[in-house]
């Protein structure tokens, strides 16, 4: 039963990233909220 469940966790994320790629569409790297805390950052950036 474990294996059914891991297989289909594997095959949910490999099909995510294969869309992913095809698509040529990753998430944006731009957000840090680690950055935003260290520097004292409150208001949204326009």
């Amino acid at each position: 039963m474990i294996f059914v469940f891991l297989a289909i966790i594997v095959v949910a994320v490999s099909l995510s990233i294969f869309k992913a790629v095809r698509k040529k569409q990753m998430p944006s790297n731009e957000y840090t909220p680690f950055d935003d805390v260290t520097m004292g950052r409150t208001e949204d950036k326009e």
